[in-house]
């Protein structure tokens, strides 16, 4: 890839910093990092998918999977190794999540079908050294796609809940579910910002 190293490795390590959480995995992702640049261009391309590979797999929550966006670049390879890097990135962190809704998950599927078209595109630009590339993308994101789609058939459906007042989320997940310790997971499907008092109208878990 001859893409900007310096702009593909802050990435990488902005993504590390927030998603790796094991500390021996982090150190190792860092001193890789530092040391990618002075690979030759094979050896970078390859060690930076190794390495997106590696920050993809610590991901366990919607959350962590929602972080992977890839940066605005006029520099078109750079754009391109971006672009790659996002498509590999979401086609395995979307198989660690677990999904706690159907919409979530099909969300999911949706971002990481769109991402793999656009990698798949920009792996193509390469031409006849692309070949490999393309393969093995073609298929860790057609694998993804796939995985996700079992578990959004399988996930739980979600309903819209309607209130005459705004009341905490604790109430709210005790009223719903029995039980007021689901009360984060009831703040994350509706995606309010006050769990102190929840909208009067929200989307949660049917059971």
């Amino acid at each position: 890839m001859s893409a900007d190293r310096t702009l593909v490795v802050g990435w990488l390590s902005d993504l590390a910093a927030e998603l790796v959480v094991d500390e021996l995995d982090r150190r190792d992702v860092e001193k890789r990092l530092a040391a990618a640049p002075a690979l030759d261009a094979e050896g970078f391309a390859v060690e930076i998918l190794s390495l997106m590979r590696i920050i993809a797999e610590s991901v366990d929550a919607p959350s962590g999977f929602d972080r992977f966006t890839a940066p605005a670049t006029l520099d078109i390879p750079t754009g391109d190794a971006f672009t790659i890097l996002l498509a590999v990135g979401l086609s395995v962190a979307a198989v660690k999540v677990d999904w706690p809704s159907r919409p979530l998950a099909r969300t999911a599927r949706s971002r990481i079908a769109a991402a793999g078209e656009s990698g798949l595109a920009a792996v193509s630009r390469m031409g006849g050294e692309g070949t490999a590339l393309h393969a093995w993308l073609s298929n860790i994101v057609s694998v993804s796609v796939r995985v996700v789609s079992e578990i959004a058939a399988n996930a739980v459906p979600v309903v819209r809940v309607a209130t005459k007042l705004s009341l905490p989320s604790t109430v709210l997940a005790y009223q719903l579910y029995g039980n007021a310790a689901r009360a984060e997971g009831l703040v994350e499907i509706a995606g309010s910002a006050t769990p102190l008092l929840m909208p009067a109208s929200f989307e949660a878990l049917a059971n």
